[in-house]
């Protein structure tokens, strides 16, 4: 019963899901920001999130995650050049989040076709190798004294300021039929498995 009275809003939540925006966490360090991050991808609606563990394996803390990471896709990969690669090869392009004064602003990169934001580790950044895959790179404009986000915050920023002009050009979400009969078969599996019926 508690599964059938959630298939609205598991079909709403379907319905407004993207694949063409994707999140990828290159060498996060503090489980805390991996976590926040997935949390934020799968409340606005985000589907995929791929994680970088070249330093070793990421730990989602489940008190910041909420249980987002049941939601949406979290791909591990051990090397950034398989992940963005992959990506590249599914026709997304990949714009770096970058404190450089040369980046574009965030507002001015196109979403008009799949994109994927990078964002690297706390302390140094997106590794060079990383960044031979961007298509180009971007930054969030500050107006006070501090000159930086933490990366949760800034994967926030990006994601919303995306997935809103990402909206406004191609609809509220874009799983194709298959992709949506295959997430809702994941979603009942899930919510079965909380229930313990699994």
């Amino acid at each position: 019963m508690a599964t059938k009275s959630r298939r609205p809003q598991m079909e709403d939540v379907l319905s407004c899901r993207l694949n063409g925006l994707a999140v990828v966490c290159e060498n996060l360090a503090n489980p805390h920001n991996v976590g926040a991050v997935i949390r934020s991808c799968e409340a606005l609606g985000i589907l995929n999130v791929y994680i970088v563990e070249e330093r070793g394996p990421s730990k989602l803390s489940p008190q910041v995650t909420a249980g987002a990471d049941a939601w949406v896709g979290v791909h591990r990969y051990r090397r950034a050049r398989r992940a963005l690669g992959d990506l590249r090869a599914l026709g997304y392009r990949v714009y770096a989040a970058t404190p450089e004064a040369d980046a574009s602003d965030l507002e001015d990169i196109r979403c008009d076709a799949p994109l994927a934001l990078l964002f690297g580790n706390e302390q140094d950044g997106i590794t060079e190798e990383a960044l031979e895959y961007a298509d180009g790179t971007f930054t969030i404009p500050m107006y006070g004294f501090v000159g930086s986000l933490n990366v949760s915050a800034a994967a926030a920023i990006a994601v919303y300021t995306c997935s809103r002009r990402w909206r406004s050009i191609r609809g509220e979400g874009d799983l194709s039929p298959a992709q949506r009969e295959e997430w809702r078969g994941r979603y009942l599996e899930q919510q079965q498995r909380r229930r313990g019926t699994l």
